[in-house]
């Protein structure tokens, strides 16, 4: 009986930030990049007062990025008071539950490193 073993995919991710006026671009990477989703989080108003924001979110086919595009797009935003946009563009060979899971967290524990940075 042949065993297939799987190494562990070790990926770094690059987090790029693009200032546009007083609202940020986050283009987020890992392997080869490309574009799999975007989500923009912006604020609108309610009478004098901001209400939470919103977040509108596009992901391409056979793309899943589109769920971590909009959550890092809302903690941005949450965090840093300006409309923010992430695009996101992780790909990854066969990866296994356990290989997308740590890339997700990789990913969102490098972004709040970065938000954190920013303010």
């Amino acid at each position: 009986m042949e065993h297939q073993i799987r190494h562990k995919i070790e990926q770094q991710v690059d987090i790029r930030v693009l200032p546009m006026g007083s609202d940020l671009v986050f283009l987020i990477t890992g392997g080869a990049a490309h574009i799999g989703a975007s989500a923009t989080a912006y604020w609108t108003a309610w009478g004098a007062h901001l209400a939470a924001p919103k977040c509108e979110t596009i992901t391409l086919p056979g793309h899943r990025e589109g769920e971590l595009a909009a959550e890092l797009a809302m903690l941005a935003a949450s965090s840093l008071g300006v409309t923010v946009t992430v695009v996101v563009g992780i790909h990854l060979e066969q990866p296994t539950r356990s290989d997308i899971t740590n890339i997700v967290n990789r990913t969102r524990e490098d972004m709040k490193q970065k938000i954190a940075l920013l303010r």
